[in-house]
This record gives structure tokens, sequence and C-alpha cells, in this order.
């Protein structure tokens, strides 16, 4: 069984070495890449499908700490907004969904989960280059934040953010 810590090391060496080769570099401000992904029940999702609402883009994987950790924070603020204009979709690379449902079980995750087992979503469109990622993208498909690393969700600044782009602001 291979080490988390060597799995790190080297999805973080594959990514970096896509992201210097790939053409798209989705940043801040540029036009959300659409995509097509399947949930871990086969619901098919599609980011054309939700232009008009903001979404929140979780990549994450199975055996990464600091993405398993900003699960319960990124759930309950999934739970406080999401009839207030707010999509959240967790994708994964994990390659098997028997690795993905252990953690949306004990974290009791509500929001969709989507596997991302070519790598397609995460090097191609996004270029993801450190885990956990999110993107934070606005109501007319623009991206309007990246953040690398592990966040709290629930801090009043990134509420205040989200209420801000959904327009339901206190």
């Amino acid at each position: 069984m291979r080490s988390p810590w060597i799995c790190s090391i080297v999805l973080f060496a594959m990514l970096l070495a896509a992201a210097l080769f790939c053409h798209s570099t989705a940043q801040a401000s540029d036009k959300a890449p659409d995509f097509e992904l399947y949930d871990m029940y086969g619901t098919r999702h599609k980011l054309a499908d939700y232009l008009g609402k903001v979404v929140l883009i979780n990549f994450w994987v199975s055996w990464c700490p600091e993405c398993i950790e900003e699960m319960p924070s990124l759930n309950a603020l999934y739970e406080n907004h999401k009839g207030k204009g707010l999509i959240v979709l967790g994708v994964s690379a994990d390659r098997k969904k028997e690795s993905v449902l252990p953690v949306i079980s004990r974290a009791r995750i509500s929001f969709p989960v989507l596997l991302d087992t070519t790598g397609g979503l995460f090097i191609r469109q996004y270029t993801v280059v450190g885990l956990p990622t999110t993107v934070v993208i606005d109501k007319k498909g623009f991206i309007n934040e990246r953040i690398i690393g592990r966040t709290d969700f629930g801090a009043p600044s990134f509420v205040k953010k989200i209420e801000s782009l959904t327009g339901t602001r206190q």
C-alpha cells in the first residue's frame, strides 16, 4: 500500500507538469470552462446547466487530510445557502467510487460529488495544482476566485462573499 504522502507528491508532480503544458489555465475573471461529469449515483452534471447560480467547485481526493477537514464547513455552507442560489459540486479525482463513498458517509456530505476519474477536469480544464482547490463561479459563469488549500467555508468573510454573489446578503 502506498503512503498518502508519496501519493500526494506524485499527484502534485503530475498536476504541475500538466499545468505547464496545458493550453487551458482557468484563472480568476476567466469564463469557467464547461464540463460534464457524473455524480456517485449516475446523475449527469453540466456546468452550463447552472448558469444564473453561483457555483462552488471543490476539487479533492479521498486520501487528502486537508480535503476531508474542510468538508464539514463546506457542507454547512451548502445546507445554509442551497435554496438561495448556491450550487456546490465536489469533484473527486479518485479512480473508484468505493474510495469516495466512505468519505461522503462519514462527513455526511449532502452536495453532489462528481467523479473525475481521468483527471480531465482537474488537469486540462481547471489546472488544479494543489489540493484541495476551490473555484467560485459567479452567476454569469465567470471565475470569481480560486482558493488553493484548506478553507473555512463558515468564516464570516467567506459567507459574506457568497451572500454578495448570490444576492442574499443580509
